[in-house]
């Protein structure tokens, strides 16, 4: 019996990995419009068929917005959350056949000054963002811009998925950078000048990290950014990419955060990381249905935190 679990596993992985290229393969062969139509139904139906991910998604959006909105309300915006997660996989997984041109046709940037400024210092960027709208296509754009970006991704549970998405990135002129890489390799990424993609809004066991409030309640949140700005003088720069209406992109770029110099370096390490939450919080309180709502983020307590 016990030997059977395993090739259990490898069955159902070996399934789900058929399943996943099949709608990849289908994704990129229809036209875009098509494509996202596609996304969108699937998404729906995971709203439907996961129920886990269905009732903790509705219950984050009543943590956040329940004082502001009533149930009919919040069940609305948790479908259009996992609509729109659907919609943004179908184009991130057609980013490796999409030219610069089409791209730039459907991406429209506000506060590029900001990350264009401090590129220009040369001590690399650390370009804070979090699991808000296709953020696979926000780094896509930076490197497809013409700079040079490093992106930490977590590695897949099958590495021939993993693959593929690395793959993607790669194309697109993405270094990617594992999460079990060595932090030498992170800071060396910096101090060569390119500009690190992070995502930080999640509660993750396998890194270092504080509490700091997220729609006011404690949330623990990664201190790594930090950490690293302090480390190598990076700025840190905040930034977003949300989906319109009419199916194209904004790209949000706030101004740099600066980081707290005090004499209490623990303290200084929590307000830095107040600061971002803060300004990621902003806009996903403006654009509610970007986020992934279906993450535990308030999942530990403080006695948790390390």
């Amino acid at each position: 019996m016990f030997l059977l679990k395993p090739a259990k596993k490898r069955l159902k992985n070996w399934f789900l990995y058929r399943f996943i290229t099949s709608i990849i393969f289908v994704l990129n062969s229809l036209p875009r419009k098509s494509s996202i139509s596609l996304g969108r139904f699937l998404g729906k139906l995971a709203y439907f068929i996961i129920t886990d991910a269905r009732k903790r998604t509705q219950g984050n959006l009543k943590i956040a917005f329940g004082e502001e909105k009533d149930e009919r309300e919040l069940k609305k915006l948790a479908l259009s959350v996992f609509e729109n997660v659907g919609k943004n996989v179908a184009d991130a997984v057609r980013l490796k056949n999409m030219k610069w041109e089409e791209i730039e046709k459907i991406t429209q940037i506000e506060g590029l000054e900001y990350f264009d400024k401090a590129y220009k210092m040369g001590k690399g960027v650390m370009a804070l963002t979090g699991h808000i709208g296709n953020f696979e296509l926000l780094a896509a754009y930076f490197s497809l811009k013409g700079y040079k970006v490093s992106v930490i991704g977590r590695e897949l549970y099958d590495p021939r998925l993993d693959d593929l998405l690395v793959e993607s990135r790669e194309s697109t002129g993405l270094e990617n950078i594992p999460s079990s890489a060595s932090v030498k390799q992170v800071i060396r990424a910096l101090r060569s000048g390119r500009a690190l993609g992070v995502l930080a809004d999640q509660d993750s066991s396998r890194v270092r990290g504080v509490f700091v409030r997220f729609f006011e309640r404690p949330a623990r949140t990664p201190v790594g950014p930090v950490l690293l700005a302090y480390k190598t003088q990076s700025p840190i720069v905040p930034m977003a990419i949300v989906r319109e209406k009419d199916n194209k992109y904004k790209i949000i770029v706030r101004e740099p955060i600066k980081l707290a110099s005090s004499q209490n370096k623990e303290r200084d390490i929590i307000e830095t990381t107040q600061k971002y939450t803060k300004v990621l919080e902003s806009i996903i309180r403006e654009y509610p249905s970007q986020w992934l709502w279906m993450h535990d983020r308030w999942k530990s307590k403080s006695n948790d935190c390390s």
